[in-house]
């Protein structure tokens, strides 16, 4: 297993990866915008930002909104098929970056876990991408996908076909595993994210002293 040592740990910026944030969902179960949805003080995409901008020299926000978040300091792309949902923001991620990767997450997992990230980006060589399996599955969406990975999903959006666990089956896909996640402490909460208003206030709970 290609699990690396501690020697192997990639500190300070990642090179060679630009973070994405997708932030095109209609958020109809929240009922809300849930990227605008407070904790700590911020808004959830807020966070995600400054997590990310401390990760990497490049951050990328996909969205076709712009104007809804201006208060940003990033670069903002539309999605080139617009309606087609997540695989449709990845397409976008990976044509806008000029890296050979990207890490994208979505606009409402506020917890994402540098370490977790380092450790996908010390596996990644030899793949296409790196999906994380956590308690709930894999997690597409909090994942590395490599540049060779675009003309896969544009051939697949051209099919009609929108589900991102296609395209895992379809590139070299490098799983890491929830046993490997063990090691970093409070990794699962990486995978945290919202989509009702239940969940909401549970996340806003968990911050409570």
């Amino acid at each position: 297993m290609d699990r690396p040592s501690r020697g192997q740990e990639i500190r300070g910026p990642l090179e060679g990866i630009t973070g994405v944030i997708l932030a095109g969902g209609a958020s109809s179960r929240m009922g809300r915008n849930k990227a605008l949805l407070t904790l700590d003080g911020m808004p959830l995409i807020e966070k995600i930002h400054r997590t990310m901008a401390q990760l990497f020299r490049d951050v990328v926000l996909v969205t076709n909104t712009p104007e809804v978040y201006a208060f940003l300091p990033c670069r903002t792309v539309a999605d080139v098929y617009p309606g087609f949902g997540s695989i449709a923001g990845l397409h976008a991620g990976l044509a806008a970056s000029s890296d050979e990767w990207i890490f994208v997450t979505a606009c409402d997992a506020p917890f994402i876990n540098p370490e977790v990230i380092r450790m996908m980006a010390a596996v990644s060589p030899g793949h296409d991408a790196v999906v994380p399996i956590s308690e709930g599955g894999k997690e597409p969406l909090h994942a590395l996908y490599g540049r060779r990975c675009l003309a896969e999903v544009e051939h697949l959006i051209r099919q009609g076909d929108r589900k991102l666990l296609i395209l895992l089956d379809r590139v070299r896909t490098r799983y890491v595993t929830s046993e490997e996640l063990a090691s970093i402490p409070g990794a699962e909460r990486s995978f945290c994210n919202v989509n009702t208003p239940d969940e909401y206030a549970a996340m806003v709970g968990m911050r409570r002293p």
